[in-house]
């Protein structure tokens, strides 16, 4: 190799060196990249909290939503036990189960004074028998179960919202999309039959169970949720369902309704909560205060076709008749909301609906 050669890559070599400790030097002078931003960790239903709002509320201040999910309140029990609530910001528990998380001390007082939206709440969900003080929780949403109606096929018998339509029919066409949870129709029929008798015995559970059996000839499906397809596609005139699921349909299916059950119904409602081991805590005063806004509120609501726990909304409002003419009921229903019951203990309760099914 000649010497010009050598020459030109010893040169090379001390450029690169230079390069190197000249880069070395500056980085005291420059100040580092911070990649972390405040992040929120919601840990909720999947369809509940729209992308669209979740993208303003980024936009607007800065803050990072991360989504987790859970399909069951009861997942969310199990997860929230394993880590102590760390890691997540916000759950949104139903009403029964924020009463199991009181007790096994998961949850973090609700600081009330934070809420810029507190004079607004719906007088009746809030001050309940799962936190009498909403001490750990606020209501957000809710829902009613009810009756999803084919029109067309009463148009000569108009429908009478009671439970006895549902157990011993006037129509004589009847087909009933039924709930497919047994501790709900357990309750639903214990209910029909007894009132709110609080403890049943074997006499009432054998009613309960002869009831059922009898119904079970007009029962197209135990379908639950999914009644409103049998709705849609017109293969039962009558669903026993939560009311979010039939008023979404309403929007595009004109021969669809929803009516309230006269004298009572069962409420379900769900709840912001925050987790004992939460680590933003300012971070998620923020997003409550920006999610009860008035206007993102409404959004939600129309979205989702659950009704809100604020009243202050409804001028933002434009969602399907079907969806207002029933929050407007709502507003002036005489009736009495009742919670779900596990009237027995699980194992009793799935072998009765065994049998109910199974029987011919």
């Amino acid at each position: 190799m000649g010497f010009g050669k050598l020459a030109v890559r010893a040169a090379i070599i001390s450029i690169w060196i230079a390069v190197f400790f000249f880069v070395l030097s500056m980085t005291r002078f420059i100040t580092p990249f911070k990649e972390d931003v405040p992040t929120l960790n919601i840990f909720s239903w999947p369809e509940i909290l729209s992308a669209e709002t979740i993208e303003r509320f980024e936009k607007e201040t800065g803050i990072k939503v991360r989504r987790h999910y859970y399909t069951s309140n009861e997942e969310l029990l199990v997860k929230l036990k394993a880590t102590e609530g760390k890691g997540y910001d916000l759950i949104i528990p139903s009403d029964y189960m924020v009463k199991k998380l009181i007790e096994e001390d998961l949850l973090k007082p609700v600081d009330h004074s934070q809420l810029s939206f507190k004079g607004h709440f719906n007088p009746r969900l809030i001050n309940q028998p799962f936190d009498p003080e909403n001490t750990y929780s606020i209501p957000y949403i809710w829902e009613v179960l009810g009756f999803g109606i084919n029109t067309e096929q009463y148009e000569t018998l108009p429908f009478d919202p009671t439970w006895n339509e549902v157990f011993r029919p006037t129509h004589p066409n009847t087909r009933i999309s039924m709930i497919n949870d047994p501790i709900e129709a357990i309750d639903c029929t214990a209910h029909h039959l007894f009132g709110a008798k609080k403890e049943i015995g074997p006499l009432e559970i054998a009613q309960i169970h002869s009831v059922l059996t009898e119904q079970k000839p007009l029962v197209e499906a135990y379908a639950g949720v999914r009644g409103d397809y049998l709705l849609i596609t017109k293969n039962c005139s009558l669903a026993v369902i939560p009311s979010s699921y039939v008023l979404r349909t309403t929007k595009s299916y004109p021969h669809i309704d929803f009516m309230i059950p006269k004298s009572y119904t069962f409420l379900t409602i769900e709840n912001f909560c925050i987790p004992k081991k939460c680590e933003n805590t300012e971070i998620a005063y923020t997003f409550l205060n920006y999610i009860y806004k008035p206007d993102v509120f409404a959004l939600e609501a129309e979205t989702y076709h659950n009704f809100p726990a604020t009243t202050n909304i409804r001028p933002y409002m434009k969602s399907s008749p079907t969806y207002l003419k029933t929050l407007d009921a709502l507003d002036h229903y005489e009736g009495t909301f009742y919670y779900t019951r596990d009237l027995l203990p699980e194992t009793e309760s799935r072998s009765l609906w065994i049998k109910v099914k199974a029987a011919s």
